[in-house]
């Protein structure tokens, strides 16, 4: 749902580059931001990023 949601963020924000030419940049920066975050769901979705992992225990 949350991925869902911000593809459809970007995409709105996209469109509103292409109508509404103020403020591109930071347009710009909230698409950049958009993205990363789905990049980031999807890879974590994937397996490419590590998951919480326990503390490390030392041995002696």
């Amino acid at each position: 749902m949350l991925t869902f949601v911000l593809l459809l963020a970007l995409l709105v924000v996209f469109v509103v580059m292409m109508v509404w030419r103020r403020h591109l940049g930071r347009l710009a920066s909230l698409a950049t931001l958009l993205a990363a975050m789905l990049g980031l769901i999807v890879m974590q979705d994937s397996g490419l990023l590590p998951g919480p992992q326990p503390a490390a225990t030392v041995r002696r």
